[in-house]
């Protein structure tokens, strides 16, 4: 439940406060910015990924369970530590916890979650890139509201073999500072 309760208040904490950015992509280079349009076709093409996953809260608690993920939405389905499920889409998050039965709704409006549900996802509407990273067989792109970037930053994390990205997990930064990881594995597109 705590855990539970973390990744509830971190998705549920993105309020007003005034930042500047620049929109896009134009505070990154040419490299960069010939990778962000990758992760923006890939991302575009997924119609949809099931998996595992495994979440690391704030507080270094570990859960696991279950996801599905389509364009607009994204659902978690806990069966660790306890049964529970996070369903995110329609600009609102709904946090059912089947040990209780408590319920709460949150807005997407102003989390760093919301960036992986908006459709289409394009980084000249809203968002501002503000780092991309290669690695060995990795890639890492890291978003927030062009608007307000103090309020948390969304970072994907790709496979990047033979030139194909595959999402493998998501970590995200709300504006306290507070970290929540989801690794994801065993996928299957759709």
């Amino acid at each position: 439940m705590k855990q539970f309760g973390r990744l509830a208040a971190l998705l549920g904490t993105m309020l007003a406060l005034a930042g500047c950015a620049h929109e896009g992509l134009s505070t990154l280079s040419s490299e960069d910015r010939v990778q962000a349009h990758r992760v923006e076709q890939t991302l575009g093409d997924l119609k949809g990924l099931t998996g595992r996953f495994q979440q690391t809260g704030p507080d270094d608690a570990v859960s696991s369970g279950t996801f599905d993920y389509a364009p607009g939405r994204l659902q978690l389905d806990y069966a660790f530590p306890h049964v529970s499920h996070l369903v995110a889409a329609n600009g609102h998050i709904v946090l059912t916890d089947d040990t209780t039965g408590a319920v709460t709704h949150l807005s997407l409006a102003r989390n760093p979650l919301g960036l992986l549900l908006r459709t289409p996802i394009s980084f000249d509407n809203g968002i501002v890139v503000t780092s991309v990273r290669r690695g060995n067989n990795a890639l890492q792109l890291s978003a927030a509201q062009a608007n307000n970037p103090s309020q948390g930053e969304l970072t994907l994390q790709f496979s990047d073999i033979g030139d194909h990205l595959n999402l493998i997990g998501f970590d995200a930064i709300d504006a306290r500072q507070h970290h929540v990881v989801l690794h994801l594995f065993d996928t299957t597109s759709r």
